[in-house]
């Protein structure tokens, strides 16, 4: 019985993934979200609450900025989504960055490359 539910939390943590995406990029007109990539949503197992990792595009400030943007919008989104999704609830939405192992190693590598040019 569990499996069927993790099952269909998978279906709808993808469903919510393509959905808040498609949201981002033609609804939200906030200037400070710059470019994004939703990477994963993550669903308490009663679907209230979903959190939407995002990896962003730009130097630091850019990049905070663009999570500010996106955690003031997060209602509106929540509001739409609420539209076009036919479930019973829509999930509470909160955004965080990805801090996947891939970004890190970027970072530093890019402080090693600074060190070298001091």
């Amino acid at each position: 019985m569990s499996s069927d539910r993790n099952i269909k939390n998978l279906k709808f943590a993808s469903i919510l993934k393509h959905e808040i995406n498609q949201i981002i990029q033609k609804e939200l007109s906030d200037p400070r979200i710059g470019f994004i990539t939703i990477t994963n949503v993550k669903l308490s197992t009663d679907r209230k609450h979903a959190t939407i990792y995002v990896s962003t595009f730009g130097n630091e400030k850019q990049q905070k900025e663009s999570l500010k943007g996106l955690a003031n919008a997060s209602g509106f989104v929540r509001h739409i989504l609420s539209k076009k999704l036919e479930t019973r609830f829509t999930p509470e939405i909160e955004f965080a960055e990805d801090r996947n192992p891939a970004t890190k190693v970027e970072e530093i590598l890019k402080e090693i490359e600074g060190e070298k040019k001091q």
